[in-house]
């Protein structure tokens, strides 16, 4: 699926969106319920972006499409037929009607919980994709940020990136000044807590984390890509982790993790909410975030 064109792709999610109301009577709410229910997450801005072909990044456009094709599968017998452009009856046999259950969603406002902790790699390349001006995110030490880039195969994760950088979106991250008391305070208040006595290394490591940024940062100048690359330290008691797409703007969405004492916060949940969606808990943690920021001074 990843080599399809994008036109193709395309006409996948807009020639099935059609069967289904067609066959099914489903306008698009009731099928982004149902791929919700199949584990594909689409958002409803940015299905309405496919269908009026505006841009939307390659991993949700393939996504729609793996999932569009499997609930036309799984409800009508069809493939989709690549020379003829159009789904194709199977006649599978022994096939029998049948209809996928509905991922509850209350007036389009899905908020998305992911209960289980820090999002995988692929979860948050098919999030910041979207973006068009800017990707924000603050957390403690930013490890996991900066480590994807040695840990994880380029084309997971650095690709995307350069693909964002390369287009123009600014990258920015905030990370706690090793230096402040603030910083003290909070891992010393953690490793008391005798599970999270590694804490009391977590200085030492975002020191690390940022000469692993400074590294970067000369690999993006020497690419000389459109957009920026910036790293900002900050002096409070970190509440949350943030990561925001498009600040403010109609397309703007988030993930949301709020630190729990005594929880690693790899382990504390995520919530993943849009400004087109929940417009005022997107309101609220903007709000908070740019409280959070204020003050923080650019490091590279």
């Amino acid at each position: 699926m990843a080599k399809v064109p994008r036109e193709t792709l395309r006409k996948i999610v807009c020639t099935g969106l059609e069967i289904l109301m067609e066959h099914q009577g489903y306008p698009q709410n009731i099928v982004l319920s149902k791929l919700q229910a199949l584990g594909f997450s689409i958002s409803a801005p940015s299905m309405s972006n496919i269908k009026n072909e505006k841009n939307v990044g390659l991993p949700t456009l393939i996504s729609a499409a793996e999932g569009i094709q499997k609930l036309i599968r799984e409800e009508l017998d069809r493939e989709y037929d690549f020379e003829k452009h159009d789904f194709i009856p199977l006649n599978t046999p022994g096939w029998k009607p049948g209809k996928v259950s509905e991922q509850q969603i209350h007036d389009g406002n899905l908020v998305k919980i992911h209960s289980e902790g820090r999002v995988s790699v692929p979860e948050k390349t098919r999030f910041i994709v979207t973006a068009r001006q800017e990707v924000v995110e603050v957390g403690v030490r930013l490890n996991s940020f900066s480590n994807y880039f040695i840990s994880e195969n380029e084309s997971a994760y650095k690709i995307h990136i350069l693909d964002l950088l390369g287009r123009g979106v600014n990258i920015k991250g905030y990370l706690l000044d090793p230096e402040s008391e603030e910083a003290r305070i909070y891992f010393e208040d953690r490793a008391r807590y005798g599970p999270l006595s590694y804490e009391n290394d977590s200085l030492d490591e975002i020191r690390k984390v940022i000469r692993r940024f400074q590294s970067l940062k000369q690999e993006f100048e020497a690419r000389k890509l459109a957009g920026s690359f910036e790293i900002y330290l900050y002096k409070h008691i970190p509440y949350c982790l943030y990561l925001a797409i498009d600040n403010g703007e109609d397309s703007g969405k988030m993930m949301v993790s709020p630190y729990l004492y005594g929880v690693s916060r790899a382990n504390c949940p995520v919530l993943e909410f849009s400004k087109a969606e929940h417009p005022e808990l997107y309101r609220r943690h903007l709000e908070s975030m740019h409280a959070f920021m204020e003050g923080a001074k650019r490091l590279i």
